[in-house]
């Protein structure tokens, strides 16, 4: 299968500010947060990603797909989520998908996320954090267009050892 010239340049594109936000953001989390570590996509269409099911109806409707744009949006600048470790204290493993449609005056719209299950708290915590986030709107045809992209996170939260009581040790 081949890789378009434009998912290319997407996926180079989300690497380098992965790579600049991680970096920015190295110290700026408190200590007893834990940063998710966002993985880029190359292309973000339902139907191309295989992911077309557990969506809502609007991306399919509304999204228009990477290969019918100029550009796609692009955040400018991002925030990082804040998820507690010891909302975790038996450890989870899990990739949050997040996608954002983007708005033509470069605001952010509608938010989905898959699994559907995910905890209340992580997915909170993420869209407090887009609510900040700055966009370049996706263009068409020279004009701003209402599209959309994927956001992943993988959350890794190790497993929290409790130290036993020592009452019973006298």
């Amino acid at each position: 299968m081949e890789i378009s010239r434009h998912s290319r340049c997407l996926a180079l594109c989300t690497s380098f500010l992965t790579a600049l936000l991680l970096g920015a953001c190295a110290g700026a989390i408190p200590p007893q947060a834990v940063e998710p570590t966002p993985e880029p996509q190359a292309d973000s269409t339902p139907a191309s990603s295989g992911q077309a099911e557990g969506w809502p109806a609007w991306i399919a409707a509304d999204c228009i797909p990477p290969g019918q744009l100029e550009r796609s949006p692009r955040a400018q600048q991002r925030g990082t989520p804040v998820i507690h470790a010891n909302w975790f204290p038996q450890g989870l493993q899990i990739q949050v998908v997040v996608r954002l449609e983007v708005t033509p005056q470069g605001e952010l719209g509608r938010v989905a996320y898959l699994p559907a299950g995910t905890d209340p708290r992580i997915m909170a915590a993420i869209t407090r954090s887009l609510k900040r986030w700055k966009f370049e709107p996706g263009m068409r045809d020279g004009k701003p267009v209402t599209a959309c992209f994927e956001q992943p996170y993988a959350l890794s939260f190790p497993r929290q050892d409790i130290p036993s009581s020592a009452a019973g040790k006298q």
